[in-house]
Formats: C-alpha cells, structure tokens, sequence
C-alpha cells in the first residue's frame, strides 16, 4: 500500500502522455495493473489495487468517488482515504446476502463508480452455481447495471472449483450470464501458489455489449476429474530461432513437453494437426515420443521439417540418437481422411494450438506493426482453406469445432486432447473462444469430456501502455490450455 501511494503523491510530476481520466495513478502503475494474471498476496491489497485504478478520488466536476464493496471480511475499509466514499457489506456468504446488499442501495437510489462483489463463499461448486443461474444472476446483473454509474466498472470474483485446475469452470458461466446486461470488458486471474488454486476477477462495464451474452448449460457439459492437471505453468521459453520467428504464433517446446510427459509414456504417438514450425514433433522426439504434424502452409511445414530433421543428426558431444519417429505433414487438417501417412494411425494424445480467428489481420495491432516493421509473416497464410482468414466467428468456431470431432476417430479411447487459446478481443467485443470451445467440444454432442484447464502464463513479455489514461484494456498474458478427454 505504501508503494501506492507513493506512486499517486508522485504522479504530477512524472506524468507525461494522454490525460488520464480514469484514475490518479502514475502510468508506470497504470500498466502493471493491467497485467491480465497476478500472484495473489491479499485481499486489502487487491481491493486497494482496485479502488485506486477504476476511480479517481475527486472527479474533474468535483464529486468525490464512490464505490461500493460487497464481501470481503478481511478487508479494511479504514485503509482508504477520504474524500474516497466507500461502503462496505461485510459478513456476506450466501447468493441472498449479495442480493439483499445490492437491493437497500438500489432502494436509496445510490450510484456507484466502482462495484466490487465477492463470491468466492457463495459459489464453490456447481450446485451453487446452478442456483445462481436459476434464481439470482438475472436480478443481481439487473441491479448492478442500475447502481452503476454510465460506462464505470465492477468486477465479480469467483473461486474454480476444486483444486488445480480441474472442475467446472465456474467463472466462465458467471461471466457469459453477465452480458445480456454489462459488457465484458476482460478477466483479471489470480494465483494462489502456497494453496494452488486459481481465481478470477470478472471486469464489466456498464455498457451495451454489442456481442449478447447466453447462459451455459451445465448439465450438457460433461466433466471428467481422472488426471490431475496443474492450475497453471510459467515455463520458460528459449530463444526462438531465425526461422522460427518468421511464424506469428509460436508455442515453445518447453510448454508441450510438460503436457506430453503427464498425458503419455514414453513410445506413445503424439499429434498435432496444426504444428506450425513443428514445436510439437520436436518435443515428441525430445520426451521419446513419435510425433506427427499436419501443417497446411508448405513455408512453414518446410522449417518443421528442418528442425525435426536436425535432431536426428549425430553430433560430436552426443551420441545418443532419437529411436523414435518425427514425421511432418504438408496437409489440411479439415482433411484428415485424405492423408496417407495417418490412415490405420491411432494416436496416444493430441496437442495444437489454432489460429485465434482472423485477429492476424488486425492492422491496428501493436505486434502486428512490429512484424510488418520486420517484414515478418503477419498471417499464416492466403490458403482460403486456411482458419484464420474465415471473417464470421461463429463460422470459424464451428469449423473448428468440426475439425476436432474429427480427431477423436484418431484417438486411442480415453486417450487426451490439449488445446493452447485466448479468448479474443476485437472492436471493444470479447469473444470467449475458449470458452465456447468447450461448451461446443464438451456438450451433449461433443466427443470429448472436460478435463481442466491449464493457465499458461507468459511472464517475459513486456507491458504494452494499451488505453492508459481511457479505459481498462489489459494486458492478455495468459492462455488457457484446455484438457479435454476422449470419451
């Protein structure tokens, strides 16, 4: 806390860029706050942390901050200082307690600029949260949308269920039953590292969401709890290698080779149907696994090849040789029937990372200037059989949902699937990709059943100043990597 206020004592000084109508803060803060996964420390830290980036302690007309805090006992509010207003429900640690909380401000006609709820008492497993998507989100999204004041914030913060990163992913229900109300602007996920658990800060806005929220149905996705998977990983990555970075999406071995060695043993086949410069193969060949890549652009596969080819070269320091294959595939995964070489194959797991949609063709892209600055591929290919150039979402979600179902014909029966995603966000929209994978892959008529899920967060990127001084856009360093199970 001292660090922060030292940090807003300091801000006219060091100050420079935009004008920030968003909050006190130096931009230096600004940005690590938008960091889009955090170690977590305590709650008086996170709810100060919050406070202090979604208000301002005066407003430019003059009206001091108000903010509205639901939950959260260990929380003081005494560590914020006037002319901040702040009320606070303590002792809240069931659904009806938050909703009553919510109905005596709606009833004084209070409005608020920051709404902070804690549910991580009222929602632990998936009888609680069914009850909430009966009885209570509709009315409690309804009132938070009514309190809040045009276009300021509030989060929701919920528990997964269970420990790791198995169960139900309970926040995702949360989040997607929020949008026929408040925009969902983003999630903040929070690392428990001593217990292993992981939460997320649900961030909305009130704002129309252009992109219509649906409610889950949980009883059609099926779970299955047979493999402990971690909650997340922070794995570090080599350097990429000239030709590698010549490919817009790469994923480092160091990462593959973690799923691989829980999800198989040693001489099992490993597929990937979009393997890029060939990270899968090279990981397969590195843990003693034959591994297959399917690579529909010939540039890339070609590199794939290279590298898989240079690890079967003796060296003059090594004289062990890979006894197993890697096997590279210039071919179309939506076409798995046509090629040879997979015709009789079963494989013991499955490991891709997909294109995230067309966000390659983003021209307003930070990264995608650099790449151009590079003259770097900036997207995977002008294929028209290519994912990423499909423009509708839903046609490209259902594409790829088509092209999955299709590999669980190539899978050993329980065998597993791991999938590398973002959500996506596009034009002020967030489209739960990940999200919507599983609903699709994992529901009545999908082939798979849900597994857990995997953070893998990206710790040695830099911060981008993205909206500082506007609004919350973070900054999105963790992917979901998404165990699914044949069933």
């Amino acid at each position: 806390m001292a660090k922060l206020v030292e940090a807003i004592k300091e801000n006219k000084s060091k100050r420079s860029g935009p004008p920030n109508r968003m909050n006190d803060l130096n931009y230096s803060t600004w940005m690590k706050f938008q960091k889009s996964f955090f170690r977590f420390e305590s709650i008086q830290t996170l709810i100060e942390e919050y406070v202090h980036f979604f208000t301002k302690a005066t407003w430019p007309e003059g009206d001091h901050s108000n903010t509205l805090i639901i939950g959260f006992d260990q929380f003081n509010v005494s560590e914020i200082q006037a002319p901040r207003n702040l009320v606070h429900y303590n002792n809240v640690s069931e659904m009806s307690e938050v909703l009553d909380a919510l109905k005596k401000e709606s009833e004084k006609l209070n409005y608020y600029d920051l709404v902070l709820i804690d549910m991580f008492n009222c929602l632990i497993d998936m009888k609680d949260l069914e009850i909430f998507l009966d009885e209570y989100s509709d009315e409690v999204f309804t009132i938070m949308k009514n309190i809040l004041k045009p276009e300021r914030y509030c989060s929701i913060f919920v528990n997964m269920e269970g420990i790791g990163g198995g169960g139900f992913p309970i926040p995702w229900a949360v989040a997607k039953a929020s949008r026929s109300y408040l925009r969902l602007r983003d999630e903040k996920v929070g690392l428990r590292e001593l217990e292993n658990t992981i939460f997320y800060c649900l961030i909305m806005q009130q704002k129309e969401d252009e992109d219509q929220g649906h409610k889950i149905n949980t009883k059609n996705i099926k779970i299955c709890n047979d493999t402990a998977v971690p909650g997340w990983t922070i794995p570090t990555a080599p350097p990429r290698k000239k030709n590698e970075i010549l490919h817009p999406a790469k994923y480092p071995e160091t990462l593959v080779k973690e799923f691989i060695e829980l999800f198989t043993e040693q001489g099992d086949n490993v597929l990937d149907p979009m393997v890029g410069t060939g990270s899968t193969v090279v990981a397969s060949i590195e843990t003693e696994r034959n591994g297959y890549g399917i690579e529909l652009n010939k540039k890339y596969a070609d590199i794939a090849l290279k590298r898989v080819e240079e690890k079967y070269e003796p060296t003059l320091f090594e004289e062990y040789l890979p006894q197993v294959e890697g096997i590279i595939i210039n071919g179309d995964a939506s076409n798995l029937n046509e090629i040879d070489e997979l015709k009789g194959q079963l494989f013991n797991y499955c490991i891709t990372s997909p294109p995230y949609w067309s966000m390659l063709s983003n021209k307003g892209s930070e990264n995608q200037r650099k790449r151009r600055k590079q003259k770097l591929d900036i997207v995977y290919s002008e294929d028209e059989n290519d994912l990423g150039n499909i423009s509708n979402y839903e046609d490209f979600l259902n594409k790829l949902v088509e092209i999955y179902n299709n590999i669980s014909e190539y899978l050993v029966e329980g065998s597993y699937m791991t999938i590398v995603v973002k959500n996506i966000k596009r034009d002020h929209i967030v489209y739960p990709f990940a999200w919507d994978l599983v609903s699709e892959l994992c529901g009545t008529d999908g082939k798979y059943s849900y597994a857990g899920t995997t953070l893998w967060c990206q710790d040695n990127i830099g911060l981008k100043p993205f909206a500082v001084g506007t609004h919350w856009v973070s900054n999105t360093l963790h992917n979901y990597c998404l165990h699914l199970k044949k069933r």
